[in-house]
Order: structure tokens, then C-alpha cells, then sequence
């Protein structure tokens, strides 16, 4: 034991293991308070019993041995220990005077550490920093300080601990808190079932735990926290029910009283993942990848923002939903549950619309209705910010007056998704290359799914999209923005295959600015 070990980086983060006597201490606390802790709490109350047993050990290992001080005198054959060197214990052996004109007359004592004569100044009155704290005190310190430790290597610590716990079958745990399952109310099918009930009277809910309680009655003698703790960790297990809550107390809802398409990932929104060669792709096709966001690209997460711009795609437009990207994924944590309400707020109106963060889909449910009332075309510019509350969201648009512009319309001839240029009136600020709409939303979709059975590879439905957007301009040259819009009507499919498929295929030439010709 020394000095270092207690308070080294390596002893709490790649050393640090939970030990027996840390799972007795940490069960008996439990049976102490009777109440669930978090990771966090467990890691100072093992951070602090180590630290205790580190000042026991240092106050034996220093038992009947005198604690080096520059102040004290010695005598041969004295037994010397030093706080400073690592708890490292010596014999004097010898005494002889010293002098220093600045300082005056002192002793040196050489003392045998470890086989080795080593010199230390003795009967030296002057200020000095071991003189001036009580030896006891100098050893204590070298435990470590519990609440250093903790600031430093709490987090690491807490993490072991969960993880260790998580291999037990004796502790249980939600989110970050954990609980001995023995300690646990009785929460049996019957009390599952009535709350199954109870959320249908409220169609669905959502109720938070404290509301449910009293009408479970479970035993009264159980502390309330315990009970929660207990009724959440049923509940959580139980597929009937979502704990729908942004964040802090659980809110429970009916899961076959949520909104279809929160229950099923829309048809138009579902990815099939595609195998493709990433190395094809050029920097400035991975930058426009980053530009264009779909929730589907493999990107780095963005650090948060006040305000998220996006433009809104085909599928998400017509699914009434927003994608969980790179930019808004800090907006739309996920939180513990696959499933949680949110609201979003009008930013000029204010009105409140109910949506739902669906973490597996990659997508937030809830804005059908405010997209068609607001006529958001695809490509309009939208803006998220985090609301005035937990589990809110500010949105908004590019506000303006409606203006006639030329838009890229579909409709299904020949078997074919085509396109020509129709004026529409668009009342937001929007994404040029990437609007793109249809007057025949139904006949669209069915001539998706028809593409969706046929498996209809990305070569494939370039080839059908690509003549009538090319013909649209001058150049017959199509944007690689307003081809994957395009695509994307037909099949969900994000920017790196399509942008692969364009650089493989000698069918396509770039002829600069991320426009392509076809042969």
C-alpha cells in the first residue's frame, strides 16, 4: 500500500473492479435505507468505505513507528516512517550535526530505507510544510479525499457498479436507480391487470405512477418510494404498457391505445437496409450526405443547437412525422422508453400538437395535420427549438406570403413515375432541389409498393426517374439532391447508396456541382 495507489487514475478507472466486501456493503445499505439508489449514490458509498479502510490500514501500518517531521530530534535505531516516500519505513543510524548559514545549526540523520543510507534533516525549527501539519493528519491524507475521488472517477465507478449489479440476480434496477429485489413491494398479475384497466378509462392515459397507486392498494407498510420503484419495474417488463414521459416520474400509456403509426413504422418511412461500396463516394458526396441528414446515414451525432433547420423530406411530408437524425436527435432523446410523448408548440400560434418519439423508427410522429394546414411543401425549411418545458418543442417555418412557384409534380404513366414542371403556390422558404410533389398521393404509393415487391434495385429506379427530370432542364442534367427526393418517393432510401450507384453505374456522368447526365 502507498501513497499513489489510493488516489491513482489507474486504481479507479482501468483497476477498478467491484469486490466482495463491496457487495455486502452495498447490500446492506440497501437494507439500512430500505429505499432504491442510484449508480451514483452506490459510488460514494463504496468510494467512501474504501477510502475508510485505506486510512485504517495506513494508521496500522504506521503503529508504533514515529512519523518523519523535519522539526523533531531522533536517535540511533529509531524506527522512522515517511508519509511522503510512500509510507516508507527506516532505521536511523546515524546522528550528525548540520549548519547552513541561512538557516543555523540543525542535525542530519541518515536512516537505512530499503538497504540504502538516505539523509534527512532533523531538529529543524524553521517553517516548513511538514513541520506545520500534525503527522497524524499528513498520514490520514494519505487515504485519499472521498469527495475528490468521487468528482474525478465518479462516473466510472457508478458505471462498474451498474454493470456489475446487472449480472445479479438479487439487485434490480430502472434507468440509473437500483433496488434488492427481496426489498420489493409484491406487484403480482392481478394488480398489472387493474392497471390495464384503469390507463383504458383514461383512453390509454397517459397517468403517471403516482396516480395509479391508490387505486392498486398495495401494502400499506411498504415506504411509497418503494412502491414505485416496484410498480415501475412491472410495468416497464409488461408489453401492454410505454412509459411515455420526456423525462423524470414515469407516465404510463396503453400501448394498443397508441396511435397506429406509432405501434408500426409507416410504409413509407420503412428502410431496408442496402449493401453498398462506401468508397466509391467522393469528400464533397459525403459532405452533401451530411448536408442532406436522413436519419438513415451512418452520421455523428451533432452537438445541440438552440435552433435545428431542416428540410422536410417525401416520406416524413406524407407520413406526417419528422426524422430522429444527426441535428435533432438531441431534441428527440429517447429516453428509456421505445415510445414517449412530446409536445410540439406553434411558435406563432402557440398551439399544442401531441407527438410521439418513436426511437426505433427514427422518427417522431404527430405533424400530419400541421403540415396540410400549413401547406408545407417537400424541401420547406422547418425550425425546432426546445420548448419552455421538458418534453416540448418549439416549431416553425419560413413564414411568407404564398407564392406561385414552379414545382417538380409526379404522376404514374406507363408504369412509370414521371415528372413535369406545374406552378403551386408555396408559402415557406424551401429547398429548390429537393421539392418535389404529386396531386396522386394514393396512385404514387401503390406504384411504391408495387416497386417494393419487385424489388426494385437503386440502379433500377434512377433509371426510372431519371428521363423526366432530366427533362425538365435545359442541360437534361438532374441535382443528386433532387434525385434522391425523387427516389425516395418510390422507396426509402438514403443518399449513400444512391450516391454509390451514380458513381459505379456507366450509365451516369457527373458533369459537375453534383449534377448527373445520363448516357
Amino acid at each position: 500500500m502507498n501513497q499513489t495507489q489510493i488516489q491513482s487514475t489507474e486504481q479507479w478507472e482501468s483497476g477498478f473492479s467491484l469486490s466482495d466486501t463491496d457487495l455486502e456493503q452495498i447490500y446492506n445499505h440497501f437494507l439500512e435505507t430500505e429505499k432504491p439508489q442510484t449508480v451514483a449514490e452506490l459510488a460514494g458509498l463504496v468510494i467512501r468505505s474504501r477510502v475508510r479502510e485505506q486510512a485504517a490500514e495506513v494508521r496500522r501500518i504506521i503503529s508504533g513507528s514515529t512519523v518523519y517531521q523535519p522539526r523533531r530530534s531522533y536517535a540511533v535505531g529509531e524506527e522512522v516512517i515517511f508519509p511522503a516516500l510512500r509510507l516508507a519505513k527506516g532505521q536511523v543510524t546515524q546522528v550528525r550535526p548540520g549548519y547552513n548559514p541561512e538557516y543555523g545549526d540543525f542535525n542530519v540523520i541518515t536512516v537505512n530505507l530499503k538497504g540504502k543510507p538516505r539523509d534527512f534533516v532533523a531538529d529543524y525549527t524553521p517553517s516548513h510544510a511538514l513541520n506545520d501539519s500534525d503527522g497524524g493528519v499528513l498520514t490520514e491524507q494519505m487515504a485519499g479525499d472521498a469527495e475528490a475521488i468521487q468528482a474525478a472517477h465518479g462516473a466510472t465507478v457508478a458505471a462498474r457498479i451498474g454493470a456489475s449489479l446487472a449480472g445479479r440476480d438479487d439487485f434490480v434496477n430502472i434507468g440509473e436507480e437500483w433496488f434488492v429485489k427481496s426489498l420489493m413491494a409484491d406487484v403480482n398479475i392481478g394488480h398489472l391487470h387493474l392497471t390495464e384497466a384503469i390507463l383504458d378509462m383514461t383512453d390509454g392515459g397517459p397517468l403517471t405512477t403516482a396516480e395509479i397507486l391508490p387505486q392498486l392498494e398495495l401494502d400499506p407498510g411498504v415506504d411509497a418510494q418503494v412502491q414505485a420503484f416496484s410498480l415501475n419495474h412491472h410495468l416497464l417488463r409488461d408489453g401492454r404498457f410505454d412509459d411515455v414521459s420526456p423525462a423524470g416520474e414515469a407516465r404510463w400509456f396503453l400501448r394498443r391505445m397508441e396511435p397506429d403509426a406509432v405501434q408500426t413504422t409507416p410504409d413509407r418511412l420503412v428502410y431496408q437496409p442496402i449493401a453498398y461500396d462506401r468508397s466509391l463516394l467522393s469528400p464533397q458526396q459525403i459532405a452533401l450526405e451530411q448536408e442532406l441528414d436522413d436519419e438513415w446515414s451512418d452520421l455523428t451525432p451533432a452537438a445541440p443547437s438552440d435552433t435545428v433547420v431542416l428540410a422536410l423530406s417525401y416520406p416524413h411530408r406524407w407520413a406526417g412525422t419528422l426524422p430522429i437524425n444527426a441535428r435533432t436527435r438531441a431534441l428527440f432523446d429517447a429516453g428509456r422508453s421505445p415510445r414517449r410523448r412530446v409536445v410540439f408548440i406553434d411558435d406563432e400560434t402557440n398551439e399544442s400538437i401531441a407527438g410521439w418519439v418513436v426511437a426505433e423508427g427514427r422518427y417522431v410522429h404527430g405533424l400530419s395535420n400541421w403540415y396540410k394546414d400549413n401547406a408545407i411543401p417537400v424541401g420547406g425549411f422547418l425550425h425546432l427549438r426546445p420548448g419552455p418545458e421538458p418534453g416540448t418543442i418549439l416549431l416553425g417555418y419560413d413564414r411568407r406570403r404564398a407564392q406561385r412557384e414552379w414545382v417538380r409534380l409526379g404522376a404514374v404513366k406507363d408504369n412509370k413515375l414521371q415528372f413535369e414542371l406545374m406552378r403551386r403556390a408555396i408559402p415557406c422558404g424551401y429547398d429548390d432541389l429537393l421539392i418535389v410533389g404529386t396531386d396522386v398521393v394514393a396512385a404514387v404509393d401503390a406504384h411504391a409498393k408495387r416497386a417494393t415487391s419487385l424489388k426494385l434495385s437503386v440502379g433500377a429506379l434512377l433509371s426510372e426517374v431519371f428521363p423526366s427530370l432530366a427533362g425538365l432542364t435545359p442541360q437534361n442534367s438532374v441535382h443528386a439532391k433532387t434525385l434522391y427526393s425523387a427516389i425516395n418517393m418510390l422507396r426509402r432510401v438514403p443518399p449513400g447508396p444512391i450516391f454509390a450507384e451514380l458513381m459505379r453505374n456507366p450509365a451516369f456522368k457527373g458533369v459537375g456541382d453534383h449534377y448527373w447526365q445520363q448516357e
